[in-house]
Formats: structure tokens, C-alpha cells, sequence
């Protein structure tokens, strides 16, 4: 996945890897699915049998791509099987490894275009990468290029993760570093805020867990004059922060306003009249797999099978009954098998950029819950308190 810049025919070969992980691991997966509770054991039962009569519904009935079909059934089954998988340290240290890796490889391009590349070099890299179908290369102001290829979406959560991994604390901040200014070059918005977000929130998780400031608060919120002067501290520093962070917000979005949301609404548009086609489709999809053949005034999706609104095309294929209970299924997962409020947290963070994305379904997201399970299963069998590593 971190390699497929340069080296495009690794894509080939991921999903196939992500299968032998799991082929490998059946012993363990069968000890861990019998140890789960019957509620557990009944909703994946549920599950593996709605997606084998929606991908028989998929090839027979409405005669959709093969291969494309056994896609999305392997994803959206593993994307449940990943919570029996076991655990492993070598899991969350080999994703980080490979994510400095990708890192350190944007880094080193942005200042080879910089310093020796120009304009028409950067130019011809831009055609050539997405000639290739890796990604894309570009510039605003020809001093920074957002170097936006394939790869790219672990940067934000495998940063995250650097933050509790990884106990040296020299080491700690040589990686998220590279890591954090990995995911800048990569030039998604939704990345930094997915990062912004994360840390927002662990504040405010951190701030109400201790005990000195819960007792300050009660004091604090029985004085109203305090908490007046509190509330206008409060309002003073996010107007600061809202006026100096203004203008960049403002230039991204009149930029997006011009293609990229309006592509966004135009998937919408096209995915759901799909799906609303018939009382059939509403209900059990246009089976998994399924193509929209419309040229739009912003895209060809004949072929397509990537949208940046992964979430509504899945949608479009299972129909809104699966749909619901997948959801419900992966959310209780995440309830019973992850214990730890961070761990829900850095997910979260993950779900927030890839919404937006073309990452909630797809083999990313399974990597990412891999390493998030390994990492919640690691604190948890040996009693670390993952709330206070950073």
C-alpha cells in the first residue's frame, strides 16, 4: 500500500496479502470468534450470510462485474473478521516502520521539486503520475506542492498511533514528526483536520479525567462571576483563533467550491437516484459490485468504482437494510471488543478524513483497524493507562 508509489503493480496485490493475513490467522480466529458472546457470534452469523445471498443476488440477478462483486463482499466481511483477528505489537510497529517510509519519500520529492525540479518538471510529474493512475501533483503558489498519490491516507492515523506506540521519547518525536510533516506535504485538508480533531477532544477527555480539575470546576461553577469571566475567555480565544485561521479556510474552500464538492454533490446525486430506482433496489441495493453507467458534467463513472463518497456507493450496492445492520454490527463490535475511550478516539479520527475520502471502504480501513485493535488489545494486556502517553 505505501509502495505503490512508484511501483503501481503492488496495487494489485494488496487485497490478496490482506487474505493471507487472514488465512494464516484461522486457528486463532476461530478460538477468538467461540470466546465471544452469543450476541457477538449471532450478529457476525447474521452478517456472513446477508453478504453471500447479496453477492449471489449481485452476480445472478443483476449480473454485475464478478471480480468487483467479490471485492466489495471480502471487504465489507473482513472489515467484520478483523475484530477476531489477534493482536500483535509487530502489527503497530510494522505500520509505523512503512508509514515513516512513505513519509520520508514525500518529503525527499517536495524538496527535489523545489530545489531542482520547477514548474515544467513539475508539470510533466503531475502528467506522468496521473497518466499512471497514482494520484496526483500540484501547486498554488510554486512553493509548495501537495503531493497527493496513493499511500497517503495511513499518514494521519499512523501518526496518531507513533503518539502511543512508541515508548522512547526521542524516538517518539523523531517519527511523529516525519510523520506529521509527511501528512502536510500530502496537502489534504481533512487530514490535519482529522488531526486537529483528535487533539481537541484528547484534551478535553484528558481535562475531565483529573481529578484536580473536576474539583476546580466545582468550585469554579459555584461562583457565577468566574464563570462569566471563564465563558469570555473561552469566546475571546476561539474568535483568535477563527480570525487568524480565517483566510486559509476561506481560500480552500472557494478552491473546493470550484470542482471538488461540487463532484461530491453530483456522486450523491447520481448514487442515490441508482438506488431509489425501484422499491427492490431501495431496500437490497443494485447488488455489490454495482457500476452507474453516467458521463456528468463533472465525471466519467463508467468504470468507476472509487468515489471520494465511498459511504453512499456502498449504500447504492447493499441497500438500505444491509446497510443499517452493518453499521449497527461494526459499531457494537467496536463497543464489546474496544475497552479504551482513546482508542474509540483515534478511530473516530480515522472515519472523520476518510468520510469525505475514498478510505471507509476499502482495504485502508482494514489495515487501520488492525493496527487500532492491535494497539487497544496491546494496552489492555499489559495494563498501560493509553490515556497518559502522550
Amino acid at each position: 500500500m505505501t509502495r505503490q508509489f512508484p511501483f503501481i503493480q503492488l496495487s494489485k496485490i494488496i487485497s490478496l496479502s490482506l487474505i493471507f493475513i487472514f488465512v494464516f490467522s484461522v486457528p486463532f480466529l476461530l478460538k477468538n470468534f467461540w470466546k465471544c458472546s452469543k450476541q457477538i457470534k449471532f450478529l457476525f452469523i447474521v452478517n456472513a450470510v446477508c453478504l453471500t445471498v447479496l453477492l449471489i443476488y449481485s452476480i445472478v440477478i443483476e449480473k454485475n462485474n464478478l471480480s468487483l462483486a467479490v471485492r466489495f463482499f471480502t471487504i465489507l466481511f473482513l472489515m467484520l473478521m478483523v475484530f477476531f483477528l489477534p493482536g500483535k505489537k509487530s502489527y503497530v510497529n510494522i505500520f509505523i516502520l512503512l508509514s515513516l517510509l512513505h513519509s520520508v519519500v514525500l518529503i525527499i520529492f517536495e524538496i527535489y521539486i523545489l530545489v531542482f525540479g520547477g514548474p515544467d518538471f513539475a508539470e510533466y510529474i503531475r502528467t506522468k503520475v496521473m497518466t499512471l493512475g497514482m494520484g496526483d501533483i500540484y501547486t498554488y503558489n510554486q512553493y509548495f506542492y501537495r503531493i497527493q498519490i496513493k499511500g497517503n491516507p495511513i499518514l494521519p492515523i499512523a501518526f496518531i498511533v507513533s503518539l502511543f506506540a512508541i515508548q522512547s521519547k526521542r524516538i517518539k518525536f523523531a517519527a511523529a514528526s516525519l510523520l506529521f510533516v509527511g501528512t502536510i506535504v500530502a496537502g489534504n485538508l481533512a487530514f490535519i483536520l482529522a488531526i486537529v480533531f483528535f487533539f481537541g477532544m484528547y484534551g478535553v477527555i484528558l481535562f475531565f479525567l483529573n481529578a484536580r480539575v473536576v474539583a476546580f470546576l466545582k468550585t469554579l461553577f459555584g461562583n457565577k462571576k468566574r464563570v462569566i469571566m471563564l465563558t469570555c475567555l473561552l469566546v475571546a480565544i476561539l474568535a483568535a483563533a477563527g480570525i487568524l485561521i480565517y483566510p486559509y479556510i476561506k481560500e480552500v474552500l472557494v478552491r473546493k467550491m470550484e470542482y471538488s464538492i461540487p463532484t461530491r454533490f453530483d456522486q450523491v446525486s447520481h448514487l442515490l437516484n441508482d438506488l431509489v430506482e425501484s422499491p427492490i433496489t431501495f431496500l437490497f441495493g443494485q447488488g455489490l459490485g454495482n457500476i452507474i453507467y453516467v458521463i456528468s458534467d463533472y465525471r466519467d463513472y463508467r468504470n468507476a468504482y472509487y468515489f471520494e463518497l465511498q459511504t453512499i456507493y456502498v449504500l447504492n450496492q447493499v441497500g438500505i437494510l444491509y446497510f443499517i445492520l452493518f453499521l449497527v454490527t461494526k459499531i457494537i463490535f467496536i463497543i464489546k471488543f474496544w475497552r479504551n475511550k482513546i482508542t474509540f478516539l483515534i478511530y473516530l479520527s480515522y472515519v472523520l478524513y476518510a468520510f469525505t475520502n475514498p478510505y471507509l471502504f476499502d482495504t485502508t480501513n482494514i489495515i487501520v483497524l488492525i493496527v487500532v485493535s492491535s494497539l487497544n488489545k496491546l494496552y489492555l494486556k499489559e495494563g498501560k493507562n493509553i490515556e497518559s502517553k502522550i
